[in-house]
């Protein structure tokens, strides 16, 4: 068997240590990794991404960086789901959320160059039926407002609110239901369901095979599962009982003082109180989170309590057998006090405090299912897909260059260098401005970076909710700018 030399591991270290240090100096070097050989670059990133997922607790990663107008790097990295084997590749499928905006975008500007649809005409017009719940609105929001997002309507997706909280054109406010409306808009021009029009028409185009707003059965189990800290849904329970249990609790309070006029409370006076905040707390959860949003919830909150049940039980027996609990049977106990309310107390609090050590652990969320069609956050792609997308917003397929570039141009500004242009965030940073979009779905956290000067651009997804500085900092190193593709 043939022996390296010390010297050879030690050069192998270095040479390691040097490629990681370069990483974490990319950012701070003009023009980032982009600039730097892609042999080095690709050898960098397989040894920094490695890292950093273990690090930050990130599932799974893919990969993809333009260079010159083509794709030059794609990878995967870690596992596509904790409870199996399957690597993540280029080409897994990851729920992209709401990167499906700016490929939205590229497909109504589609439209645009084809004069069926036109920026500063309202969409409303191009509609048998109002879809904007307020007639003078629908009547104002046009094309710009919604990519720009300037039209006035929220960001409650799981649960369609199609009024507007702002007068159109007048503020800069994000607005997932205002894709949703221009959704309704070109399934009518075009006379065909919106996801159709997409595959049809900007997906199949730009030879994003593998990637839709739905997706057949078959391929659902294909998506990478998505994992969320074990907090996570304890919060989106907790947070809301508690809130509507105080406000109610208060209610009843000032029932029992101001209208049954009597002084002293009791326990069941708050009865009406809690049965009602568990009730709308579960009916809100199940408005805003469909089926099966609502029993992954209820599901991690019954088994936490359980949690806490058995915990505080098995402390509270070994208290008892501790003589913690007060007098033992056959003695006299006049004039002590019984401690067993009080180290139950206790019990509790010690279960609970234990259990912060294990609510930052990851567990899974439920899958979409393919038939879910929202244009705010039902894409499903890949890192090689949308890697494709960027090569075809840099050659301005499938709307043109000169609606490209005002994508890019035509922007509102939010302020911090940050503006928002036709279906593009757009940020002025140290190497020029660059077009941008966060995805953030349940489980999963993504961006896309595109440079149009440099003709270049970065695709990072990830199967976690942690993932979301994780995949600022991989982008700021290959695009050679600080993180902060963000609303300020």
């Amino acid at each position: 068997m043939r022996r390296f030399p010390a010297s050879f591991f030690a050069c192998l270290i270095v040479s390691i240590g040097t490629l990681v240090t370069g990483v974490a100096q990319s950012a701070d070097l003009e023009g980032g990794m982009l600039e730097w050989p892609r042999a080095d670059m690709a050898q960098a990133l397989s040894i920094y991404v490695s890292r950093r997922i273990v690090e930050e607790e990130v599932p799974g990663l893919a990969i993809a960086v333009v260079s010159e107008g083509e794709i030059v790097f794609e990878q995967g990295y870690g596992s596509a789901d904790l409870w199996g084997d399957e690597p993540v590749t280029p080409n897994t499928l990851f729920e992209a959320a709401s990167l499906g905006k700016p490929v939205m975008a590229i497909g109504a500007l589609g439209l645009v160059r084809e004069r069926k649809l036109f920026l500063d005409v309202p969409l409303g017009q191009s509609l048998n039926e109002p879809w904007v719940g307020d007639d003078e609105d629908h009547a104002l929001i046009t094309l710009r407002q919604v990519l720009t997002h300037t039209s006035g309507l929220s960001n409650i997706v799981w649960c369609c609110s199609n009024e507007t909280w702002t007068p159109p054109g007048e503020e800069f406010s994000y607005s997932g239901v205002g894709y949703m409306y221009l959704g309704a808009v070109m399934a009518e021009i075009s006379e065909m369901p919106f996801d159709k029009f997409m595959r049809l028409n900007v997906l199949r185009p730009l030879n994003m095979a593998s990637s839709g707003y739905s997706l057949a059965d078959p391929l659902v189990e294909t998506v990478a599962r998505g994992f969320v800290p074990l907090f996570f849904p304890l919060m989106v329970f907790f947070i809301p009982l508690i809130v509507i249990f105080v406000v109610l609790a208060i209610t009843s309070v000032l029932i029992v003082r101001l209208w049954i006029h009597r002084l002293k409370l009791e326990a069941t006076d708050f009865y009406a109180a809690a049965g009602a905040s568990l009730f709308v707390t579960l009916f809100l959860i199940a408005l805003m989170l469909g089926f099966w949003g609502f029993l992954f919830i209820v599901a991690y909150v019954v088994a936490f309590s359980v949690f806490l049940f058995l915990g505080t039980l098995v402390l509270l027996l070994v208290f008892a057998f501790l003589g913690l609990l007060g007098p033992g049977d056959g003695t006299l106990a006049q004039g002590q006090r019984n401690t067993g309310s009080v180290m139950s107390l206790v019990a509790f609090a010690l279960v609970v405090a234990s259990s912060l050590f294990v609510v930052g652990i990851n567990v899974p969320v439920p899958a979409m299912n393919g038939d879910v069609v929202n244009p705010a956050f039902s894409l499903r792609s890949s890192a090689h897909d949308l890697g494709l997308f960027v090569e075809g917003v840099i050659a301005g397929d499938v709307s043109s260059p000169q609606l490209r570039d005002r994508a890019f141009s035509d922007a509102v500004d939010i302020g911090n260098g940050i503006g928002w242009g036709l279906g593009f965030g757009v940020r002025d940073g140290a190497t020029g401005r660059t077009g941008w979009q966060w995805g953030s779905n349940p489980g999963f956290e993504s961006i896309m970076v595109i440079d149009p000067k440099r003709r270049a651009g970065v695709i990072v997804l990830t199967n976690s909710a942690k993932g979301g500085p994780l995949v600022q900092e991989i982008a700021g190193h290959i695009m050679g700018e600080a993180p902060g593709w963000s609303v300020p």
